[in-house]
This record gives structure tokens, sequence and C-alpha cells, in this order.
């Protein structure tokens, strides 16, 4: 389904980023792993071919928003999708006003993360 595709996951939870890999396995995506912003602008800067994010908004030592505004400052316009637990209208409007293209309430879903994987590859082959 994502053949090839670079993700990066930006999450520190081990349990949360076992179960995103588990859901894009199957699907022939390849993954990185971020386990705080600071590492994932790290493997961003290193690795230019990342397609798009799912980014954990709290994090140890840089959170997810901190991180994403760090990304746009760079110009960086990849897909960014935040995952968090903290399903507030406020949050929401933190994470988007930081530079984020969507959310996502967890506990995830294999239908809900595949569905906005989709939408925003379409997107991107749509813009090449």
């Amino acid at each position: 389904m994502f053949k090839g595709v670079n993700i990066l996951i930006a999450e520190d939870s081990e349990i949360n980023y076992f179960l995103l890999k588990e859901f894009l396995v199957p699907t022939g995506a390849n993954h990185f792993w971020a386990k705080n912003g600071l590492e994932a602008i790290e493997i961003l800067n290193k690795n230019e071919n990342i397609l798009l994010i799912l980014m954990d908004i709290s994090m140890p030592t840089m959170d997810g928003i901190t991180a994403t505004r760090k990304i746009r400052e760079k110009k960086i316009n990849i897909p960014i999708i935040f995952q968090t637990a903290f399903d507030t209208n406020d949050n929401k409007e933190e994470c988007l006003k930081a530079g984020g293209n969507d959310f996502l309430s967890k506990p995830l879903s294999k239908d809900r993360i595949y569905s906005v994987i989709k939408k925003y590859l379409t997107e991107i082959q749509s813009d090449m």
C-alpha cells in the first residue's frame, strides 16, 4: 500500500511505537523511530527522503509542537500528523498553529492511520 515510502515516527512510548510499526510493516513502508523531538529533527536532517511524520505531542527533551515549529522554520513542508492522548480543542489548535497538518487521537486505529497517510501521500503525488 505504501511500499518504499519513508515515514518518521516520533514517539517516546515504546508500546505506541511498536503499535505504529505493526501498522506500517504490512504496508511496505519504511520507518524511522525518534524518541523525542530533537531526535526527529536529527533524523529528518539526515534523511531527506522522508515523506511524512507521525508526531507525538508529549515527549522528553523536545516535545512534538516545538519540534514541528523548528521543522517549519527550516521550510520543510512534509506532512506532520500529530497523535496524542490529549484530545482537546486547545491541543488541536496548538498543533495546527505550530504547522501540523492533521491530528489523531489515541488510541489509534489501523484504518484511521492508513486513511490519513493515504490522504497526504496522495496530495504529495499530485503535487509532483
